[in-house]
């Protein structure tokens, strides 16, 4: 490796870690602390609802963005763009209940974007270790998403129970992830917007090989696990768990998810093991939501906790994916969009679907066993961009 290939791959780690570690404790920070934020800003119920709902409704709306930002600016500055605004957004959407609904919707805007441009800066800086580096970013997801919800109650005590200052906290350490985004960007070669090839990349990317057999996959795997985020507690409650250790089992998918994060992209960077990992994810999830419904309350950790191997393993895989079969570096960042932007379109749907079932009175077993369709979908599309990665020509 070359002095500056090796600049390069040191810049481009740094950045994934700090990117990585950035996009998920400004919103879970805030989901337990809703009660105290509502009476701190005088929301209602709905008014709650609304701000928890933002974040991933604009998973979807701006991942079209991520192209054009990337086109007009390049990486390395749409990066320093985005965490300013990251920063900035968080540190200042606690000053007002408008500024608070203001700065969720960049908040949970910016968090798209930067989802959708990390599998670009693995595909240019780190393209030989793309497995290992698209696990060690969707670990960090994991780590980031656990500190929000573990340490947002400590950091309200320690503060005085005071909202504001508690929220505007967060933003610390994302004046951190910019700096360090300030000082290893320049480093990833990639100052000037990168020119497409095609004069309608757009289209191009729409007509890739494997695009919509990704998308479909990330679809299914994020349609479960929102659903689950949205709904686990109340199905255990409902089962006759109390609602402390109800509402444990969330965290504990998580936790129990942490490793599978790491080693599924890993493990997919070997083109052969790709099918029979997605195979064996997608079997497990379903293995996982029918245990959950029909087998005893008393394995629903270990039904859980298989969940979350589940999930996290196939989170890891769709971005691995998306990074092993874009058709180039230039078209990486279009094609995440898509996938990205099309598939959170698709998981929007599932905490609402599985809350108007629940609603016309069926029971939540058959509403967990109706979500098994998404893991048979995790399977065929999982199958179909398995075999389009591994015909992708070399660069």
């Amino acid at each position: 490796m070359s002095g500056a290939n090796r600049r390069q791959g040191i810049a481009g780690g740094v950045l994934v870690v700090a990117i990585g570690l950035s996009v998920r404790f400004p919103i879970t920070s805030v989901s337990p602390l809703l009660g105290d934020i509502g009476t701190a800003f005088s929301l209602s119920a709905s008014g709650l609802a609304v701000l928890s709902a933002i974040p991933v409704l604009l998973f979807g709306l701006a991942s079209p963005l991520a192209p054009l930002l990337v086109s007009r600016l390049g990486l390395e500055r749409a990066l320093t763009v985005l965490l300013a605004l990251l920063a900035v957004a968080t540190l200042l959407r606690p000053v007002s209940a408008p500024l608070l609904f203001v700065g969720t919707v960049i908040v949970g805007g910016v968090i798209a974007l930067l989802g959708i441009l990390a599998p670009q800066i693995i595909r240019h800086a780190l393209p030989h270790r793309g497995g290992f580096w698209t696990g060690i970013y969707t670990t960090s997801f994991g780590v980031s998403a656990a500190a929000g919800a573990a340490f947002a109650v400590p950091l309200f005590h320690a503060l005085g129970d005071a909202v504001a200052p508690t929220l505007a906290a967060w933003g610390v350490p994302l004046l951190v992830a910019l700096g360090f985004v300030i000082g290893f960007a320049p480093r990833l070669g990639l100052a000037r917007p990168a020119r497409q090839r095609s004069a309608s990349p757009a289209a191009s990317v729409l007509r890739a090989p494997g695009v919509w057999a990704v998308t479909g996959f990330f679809g299914c795997q994020a349609l479960i696990y929102f659903s689950l985020t949205a709904w686990l507690p109340t199905i255990a409650t409902n089962r006759g768990m109390d609602a402390t250790h109800a509402g444990l089992l969330l965290a504990w998918m998580s936790v129990a998810g942490l490793p599978a994060s790491l080693l599924a992209p890993t493990l997919a960077s070997r083109p052969k093991l790709r099918t029979g990992l997605i195979a064996g994810i997608a079997i497990l999830s379903a293995l996982g939501l029918v245990g959950l419904a029909l087998g005893p309350l008393a394995l629903a950790p270990l039904m859980v906790a298989a969940l979350g191997v589940a999930q996290s393993a196939a989170f890891g895989l769709a971005i691995a994916l998306i990074v092993f079969t874009a058709p180039s570096v230039t078209q990486t960042a279009s094609f995440s969009a898509v996938s990205q932007g099309v598939g959170y379109a698709i998981a929007a749907t599932g905490p609402l679907l599985l809350g108007l079932l629940a609603q016309v009175g069926l029971p939540w077993a058959m509403i967990l066993l109706l979500l098994t369709v998404a893991s048979a979908g995790e399977l065929c599309f999982g199958v179909a961009a398995s075999r389009a990665s591994q015909s992708r020509p070399r660069e």
